[in-house]
């Protein structure tokens, strides 16, 4: 009676996206059951799958189906560490395969015949060495890691958004768009209209599951990952390791690392929470005149015409959005229009930024150097306490001021320009919004029983912080 049996392959990692690792494997598999003379009844494949990260592996997970179901009675594999390398899968293994008297044979190994002792034991004492190591070789990629990223560079990994696979070469068209969404989140604009500009132009990313060589359908850009962008200190030019910057990196930087100080310092307040793209001018921003509540762009005051609501009582009134658009606009335009409105701008005196990315690279130093002269015995542990609480309180000033210098003036591009309506028509609708939230406060009453024409006095625009 002929033997059924099962090939399984994997490797963990295949940043080229060839498979060439596992067709190797498979075809080392496969000759193996020819000589043995088995019939094989199924591949099981996890390609860039790493058994140690703890994930499921769809296809490990198949073969403990096919063992238990009875299905097979051999389980072929490259070497024992290519099917468990981590006590929980190895457990669940060596057990499904005794209880069912399954046998695994190893293309790089022994035979393991789960139906004896001897079989047993030499399985126990192969997996304990194969977690040996892997925990060595984690423990020399972990050590060989810091030092990258001490050193300021790139220690593998997927193609970054915005570079090339080296991780060093600029990808201008990514990068470009990068920067444009740095300037539109400073500009006010939401991350979920960022990743719907992505998308429309179709940017390819490893952060949306769109890594070269990946095949199917790309996923889509959402703002949780152009946040993840955005939030990262690759594009400033930093390196960072484990959550903290270390570093100055050697690849080159995108945007000034002020710019991007500013975009962290904005995402970590609540207006940078995702939320729902507004469709309308004045909605979420208007208040309504009769209880104070936001008002919102709701349905239709008539069939197929926009209009204004109060959020907190639907009586209130419900009004066309169109005229009262138009109107806030005219007293937005007619006050940036003056001759004055350079006084609008929020400018302050622009620090001294290379002085102060100096300074900030200069006690990173130190601090690195205060943890080996503790680890030398040089400092005590309550003298490194206060010399570390001293540095990183004055790092933390330091960013916080190069954060200052990179924001941007929301109202520069109106106030500097020559034709204040063509660049206003020319601003997407979140820049509107933003403006017209730095300027004034927008308060909608209703319009009266029966009444069908615009009465501006129905729609108070003040200035911010007007009483």
């Amino acid at each position: 009676m002929t033997t059924s049996a099962n090939v399984y392959v994997r490797i963990s990692q295949d940043r080229a996206g060839e498979r060439a690792g596992v067709i190797r494997q498979r075809e080392d598999c496969m000759r193996r059951a020819a000589d043995r003379g088995w019939e094989v009844l199924a591949v099981h494949e996890d390609n860039d799958q790493s058994a140690k990260s703890g994930r499921r592996r769809p296809g490990f997970e198949a073969v403990l189906d096919d063992v238990q179901s009875g299905r097979v009675g051999v389980v072929i594999a490259w070497a024992l560490d290519r099917l468990q390398r981590n006590r929980r899968d190895e457990l669940r293994l060596y057990e499904a395969c005794q209880a069912a008297g399954v046998t695994l044979s190893l293309v790089n190994g022994a035979e393991l015949d789960f139906s004896t002792a001897a079989g047993r034991y030499v399985a126990d004492n192969l997996g304990s060495i194969a977690r040996l190591e892997v925990e060595l070789k984690s423990d020399r990629q972990q050590s060989a890691n810091k030092q990258a990223a001490h050193e300021g560079r790139r220690s593998g990994g997927r193609r970054p958004f915005g570079y090339d696979q080296d991780g060093m070469t600029i990808r201008e068209r990514e990068a470009d768009a990068i920067r444009t969404a740095y300037r539109d989140l400073l500009s006010g604009v939401p991350l979920a209209q960022i990743a719907k500009t992505w998308n429309e132009v179709e940017l390819h990313s490893g952060q949306a599951r769109w890594a070269e060589g990946h095949k199917g359908e790309p996923s889509r850009w959402t703002g949780q990952t152009v946040r993840v962008v955005l939030s990262n200190p690759r594009y400033a030019g930093l390196r960072a390791y484990k959550g903290e910057i270390v570093a100055e990196a050697k690849w080159p930087p995108v945007v000034a690392q002020e710019t991007w100080r500013a975009a962290v310092a904005h995402l970590s307040t609540r207006q940078a929470v995702p939320r729902k793209l507004a469709r309308r001018l004045l909605s979420g921003l208007a208040l309504c005149g009769v209880c104070g509540a936001p008002v919102w762009g709701g349905g239709n005051a008539r069939q197929n015409v926009p209009n204004y609501r109060c959020s907190a009582a639907y009586g209130h009134f419900a009004r066309m959005s169109e005229p009262v658009d138009e109107y806030v606009s005219a007293v937005i335009l007619e006050r940036l229009s003056r001759p004055d409105a350079a006084q609008l701008l929020t400018t302050t005196k622009r620090p001294d930024t290379a002085a102060l990315h100096d300074e900030a690279s200069t006690l990173r130093n130190r601090l690195e150097s205060v943890a080996l002269e503790f680890a030398d015995g040089t400092l005590t542990a309550s003298q490194i306490r206060a010399i570390t609480e001293r540095l990183r309180s004055r790092l933390a000033e330091l960013e916080e001021s190069l954060a200052d210098a990179g924001r941007v003036d929301v109202l520069g591009p109106l106030v500097r320009a020559t034709d204040v309506r063509a660049v206003w028509d020319g601003l997407s609708l979140e820049h509107r919004r933003a403006i017209i939230d730095t300027l004034a406060t927008v308060t909608i009453h209703p319009p009266g029983r029966g009444v069908r024409t615009f009465d501006p006095a129905t729609v108070r625009v003040r200035p911010k912080g007007e009483k």
